[in-house]
Formats: C-alpha cells, sequence, structure tokens
C-alpha cells in the first residue's frame, strides 16, 4: 500500500500541531500548580495516536481493497485473470512467467497486456528476452 504524499503531510503536521498543543497545555498547567503534567498524559496520548493511525491504516486497506474489487469486476475475464495473478505475485512479474501462470499463449497473453498499458492499468519494463509487468493500481 502506498501512502499519498498530501496524506503524509497533512497527518504529520497533525501530529506537530499536536505536539505544540501539549507544550501550551504543560505551559499552562506548569504555571497554575508549579508542576509538569504527568507522564501518564503524554503515555495515553502517544497510545491514541497510535491507535488512531492502525484505525487509519485498516480503513484504507479495506477501502482500497473494495475499489480494486470494483475494478476487477468491470474488467473483461481475461484481463481480469491477468490482474488477479498479478496480485498474487506482489503486483509484478515477468511476461513469460505470466503466460505459464495464466494458461494463455504469448499472442493472447501479448494482446491482453496491450490492452491493460493503455488503460494504465500495467506497465510493462523491457527486460532483454521477457518484459517486467508491473501492476500500477
Amino acid at each position: 500500500m502506498e501512502i499519498d504524499n498530501k496524506r503524509l503531510v497533512i497527518g504529520l503536521s497533525l501530529i506537530f500541531v499536536l505536539g505544540i498543543l501539549f507544550a501550551l497545555v504543560n505551559g499552562f498547567y506548569t504555571s497554575s500548580t508549579n508542576e509538569q503534567l504527568p507522564l501518564i498524559v503524554y503515555g495515553i496520548s502517544f497510545l491514541s495516536i497510535l491507535i488512531g493511525a492502525f484505525i487509519v491504516i485498516m480503513f484504507q486497506l479495506r477501502i482500497s481493497r473494495m475499489q480494486l474489487e470494483k475494478v476487477l469486476k468491470i474488467l473483461p475475464r481475461e484481463e481480469r485473470i491477468v490482474v488477479k495473478i498479478l496480485l498474487d505475485n506482489k503486483n509484478m512479474l515477468e511476461q513469460n512467467k505470466l503466460v505459464v501462470l495464466s494458461g494463455f499463449t504469448k499472442v493472447q497473453i501479448s494482446r491482453i497486456l496491450k490492452k491493460l498499458a493503455e488503460r494504465e492499468v500495467i506497465e510493462k519494463r523491457n527486460m532483454g528476452n521477457t518484459n517486467l509487468v508491473v501492476l500500477k493500481i
């Protein structure tokens, strides 16, 4: 799963703002009670951030999986088979291995990959006698 740069910047900015807020709260608390915030407050806050990040990642994975299933449903059967094989092989595979795993002929795979490349679903990279097929979605 790739993390969008915009979301990463927003997340880091929010954590920075949270740190500033803790510094302000600690300043007000220190000036009124002459003591620092208890360490447990920082621990609970850190744990809350971790739990929140975990929840966000889980929802993102679920949303990504749902979107992928929708995309797979609209693809023709042959293209769907190729995309599923690529997903099962860490989103990249050599073209000659794709021929073996799919059961299609070299010509069929070449045509299927051409259609998928035109739709920018995959990217083909030259590797000498074969191509490396990389899933872009």
